[in-house]
């Protein structure tokens, strides 16, 4: 288990580094007087990008920044079967603009940048207009989060509503304002194949039978979450309430049932969460539960491991268990985050059994190549030749 905390990590990020945080940016505005020029071979920092950033929003400017949940260049680029693009407001502003392709990082530079007095603004399809003209000031940052996919809509149809809302915010806003228009995402959407989203569907479906528990700083889908004492077995039903404390280092998530309330426990430390504790409260009864196996993923990532959890009491007098059904979670260790599940971490060692496998026969057939090549360097030739005019050749026995 030590081995693989130390390896797998190094795999994943390794290859998470290469691809997940790449996103393109698209600045524009009146206001802008930049030397930054898209470079489709390079990809930027988040130090350089921050320092971009710098350049493009002066003192005193209003930076609105729309958020996508998922872009790539692609998406900025391609045209529907009549020629159309799905951003004509953005191509039409292209002379005062300043487009990166590839910038890592970007959302974390922008909330460095903007500091604690940004103000978010999540649009979803039951709230589409949230946006008030109150909230606008000079020297504000704004992150307006686009999270208003509709069911049956195509993803080009979604695009072009999003390019004409942000059409119709940067046209609303009062004369006397200096706006910046800042259009990024949180990850690519062109990283994983075509030919794989037929198995990431199937799970999305399983996942929609599961019940999903949300809080600030915490993400949680279960399909059922039971009570057990000895042979009775009580299934938890709707939440009453919920509300947690969290800061960098801890989550504390509260849940409500009726006359039952957990208290979710999660510590960070080493770069894992950890799952630590369940607070069961039953009436006037309280009892701290411990996982019956340890809890625990990369930060930033989800845990999805095993189809039952189970947290235990240590109390002899009266035993309590809490149990998870098909359990996936993830706890967020900062206020104002995105709150989506990040890569599951599914406790799969590195090495399984076809690696064995494998490295078995590949061990195989180098001992047999290694043996063959032993033996043909041991084969001894002919050294002497007899000559038909000189006197014969006599070979002793001894030789």
């Amino acid at each position: 288990m030590a081995f693989c905390r130390v390896v797998f990590p190094l795999l994943v990020l390794s290859v998470i580094s290469c691809y997940a945080s790449k996103v393109p940016v698209f600045m524009w505005g009146e206001s802008i007087k930049s030397s930054v020029k898209a470079n489709p071979l390079t990809t930027y920092t988040s130090e350089e990008f921050s320092a971009a950033v710098e350049q493009v929003v002066l003192p005193g400017t209003l930076t609105l920044v729309f958020i996508e949940p998922r872009l790539s260049v692609e998406d900025l680029s391609q045209k529907n079967s009549n020629g159309e693009t799905s951003f004509p407001y953005l191509h039409d502003n292209i002379d005062d603009a300043v487009y990166l392709p590839n910038v890592k990082n970007a959302l974390k530079a922008l909330n460095r940048t903007a500091g604690a007095s940004a103000v978010h603004i999540y649009v979803t399809e039951e709230s589409p207009d949230v946006l008030g003209l109150s909230k606008l000031d000079d020297g504000n940052f704004i992150f307006i989060h686009l999270n208003d996919a509709r069911e049956g809509e195509s993803r080009e149809e979604m695009l072009r509503r999003h390019d004409d809302f942000m059409h119709a915010t940067m046209g609303d806003l009062p004369d006397e304002l200096t706006a910046v228009g800042i259009y990024t995402a949180n990850y690519p959407s062109w990283t994983i194949p075509a030919s794989k989203s037929r198995p990431r569907r199937a799970v999305e479906e399983n996942s929609a039978k599961s019940r999903m528990y949300t809080t600030d700083g915490l993400r949680m889908l279960a399909k059922a979450v039971k009570v057990v004492s000895g042979n009775e077995s009580r299934t938890l039903g709707d939440l009453t309430d919920q509300h947690s404390e969290l800061n960098t280092t801890y989550v504390n998530a509260t849940l409500v049932f009726d006359n039952t309330t957990l208290l979710l426990n999660f510590n960070s430390k080493g770069g894992y969460w950890f799952f630590d504790t369940v607070v069961l409260t039953i009436g006037a009864f309280t009892d701290v539960l411990y996982p019956d196996e340890e809890v625990f993923a990369l930060v930033d990532f989800s845990y999805r491991c095993a189809q039952h959890i189970s947290f235990s009491s240590r109390n002899e007098t009266k035993t309590y268990t809490v149990d998870f059904e098909d359990l996936k979670v993830q706890p967020f260790f900062e206020t104002n985050t995105t709150q989506e599940f990040g890569d599951s971490f599914n406790c799969v060692g590195f090495f399984s059994a076809p690696i064995w496998a494998g490295l078995f026969v590949v061990f195989i057939l180098l001992s047999i190549t290694f043996y063959g090549i032993m033996m043909m360097m041991d084969i001894r030739t002919m050294d002497r030749f007899d000559d038909p005019k000189g006197k014969t050749i006599t070979i002793n026995a001894a030789e």
